[in-house]
């Protein structure tokens, strides 16, 4: 038996007051994920333990198997190891992300966290441009291909986590930029990256062009009090030794990509064509055991509060990702598939939440479950226990029950 596991980022969501208190999922089109839980099964679970924070380094480790609090993540280590950059010895390394600022009265308001979607030329040109005018003595930047960037410093470890971006849109950023004495040489590399990128001729092209620009990096990712160093994250035990079957992941979420390459599976890297997505699902399929798939369907536009983005992005993913995928899983007649998401992200709020998130699944299995006409939040209220963590869900998936 073969076993296929798309995750879909940002899913499910909470009631729309201005949409009839309906949820995107249920207003969106989505026959194929019905047709799912109508041939098959549906259920519910919770991907982020209350001890950690929402966000897909404490969600992904569950659905490839691990306890994220035995192994919880932290996204700088994550991305250096997705990037296969080494960290030495008294080394920090943190996300680096290009963000979008807007002036307001008395701040500075987060505005766009993907810096207006940063290509990966452009991501390159502006990192190079800070490595290269930045003089701090071990400070090393590595190009992650768009708006999210890899910074590695040497520091003692930093007593608070420092807060994503994606948490922050529509916030002004002075509340959020540690004072204590800990971080004033990462709060000096960002008011030095300002003053690069405010000069940078990039920047000057597009206010020419009325485009808004990319005009700060932020720093996150780190674990609060955690020392530095390579040996600072728990390494996780083989994917291979923990299932007894070989793995490959299918993303373009380099922190999922991290733990995939900590856990000795296969990556292969997504491009947003969901056709060269399928083509490689299948592909991956034909060399192992398990593949997992991740889209984004709808996470971005939610925590950029984006509701009709956010319909027609699952909708999308349904059609073009779910659709033939579940076609081939039917044709083939041995695959075992698995749809849900690692957490729930809110369009209304624009935030990340720690509720439970709904899954479907393909064949049934048999195994006594309700079935539900439609594949929406409903499937979270009528599951009586939903499965206590992304790892059981898992193991049970993979036990065929």
């Amino acid at each position: 038996m073969k076993y296929l596991v798309v995750i879909g980022g940002g899913l499910s969501d909470q009631p729309i007051a201005e949409r009839d208190n309906q949820t995107p999922l249920q207003m969106a089109d989505v026959p194929n994920l019905d047709r799912m839980v109508q041939s098959g099964a549906g259920g519910a679970y919770h991907p982020v333990p209350e001890s950690l924070p929402a966000g897909p380094e404490a969600s992904f480790p569950g659905l490839l198997g691990y306890d994220p609090e035995e192994y919880p993540g932290a996204a700088g280590h994550l991305l250096a190891q997705a990037l296969g950059v080494p960290v030495g010895e008294g080394e920090m390394p943190l996300c680096c992300d290009f963000i979008i600022l807007q002036s307001s009265h008395n701040d500075m308001i987060l505005k766009d966290f993907t810096a207006d979607r940063l290509s990966r030329e452009d991501s390159e040109m502006l990192i190079a441009a800070l490595q290269e005018s930045i003089v701090s003595d071990g400070v090393r930047f590595h190009s992650g291909g768009g708006a999210s960037n890899l910074m590695v410093m040497k520091t003692d470890p930093f007593p608070h986590r420092l807060e994503p971006p994606m948490e922050l849109v529509g916030e002004g950023i002075r509340k959020h930029i540690p004072q204590e004495k800990a971080y004033r040489e990462l709060v000096h590399l960002m008011n030095e990256a300002q003053i690069i990128l405010h000069n940078h001729p990039f920047n000057r092209r597009r206010r020419s062009e009325s485009l808004d620009p990319v005009n700060s990096v932020w720093f996150w990712g780190n674990r609060a009090g955690v020392a530095t160093g390579a040996g600072a994250m728990k390494p996780l035990p083989a994917f291979e030794n923990q299932f007894g079957r070989t793995g490959a992941v299918i993303t373009a979420s380099p922190l999922l990509r991290g733990l995939a390459k900590s856990a000795g599976m296969e990556v292969v890297e997504a491009v947003a064509d969901p056709a060269v997505q399928v083509k490689a699902a299948l592909e991956a399929l034909d060399r192992h055991d398990i593949v997992y798939v991740h889209a984004d369907a709808g996470e971005t536009v939610s925590l950029k509060g984006m509701i009709d983005d956010k319909i027609a992005a699952i909708e999308d993913f349904d059609e073009q990702l779910v659709g033939p995928l579940l076609q081939a899983v039917e044709l083939r007649g041995n695959v075992r598939m698995l749809v849900t998401e690692n957490h729930m992200s809110s369009v209304d709020l624009m935030r990340y939440k720690k509720t439970a998130v709904p899954y479907a699944l393909y064949p049934g299995g048999g195994n006594g479950q309700h079935t539900h006409e439609a594949f929406t939040e409903a499937l979270v209220d009528d599951t009586k226990a939903p499965a206590a963590s992304g790892r059981a869900l898992i193991e049970t998936f993979f036990n065929g029950t």
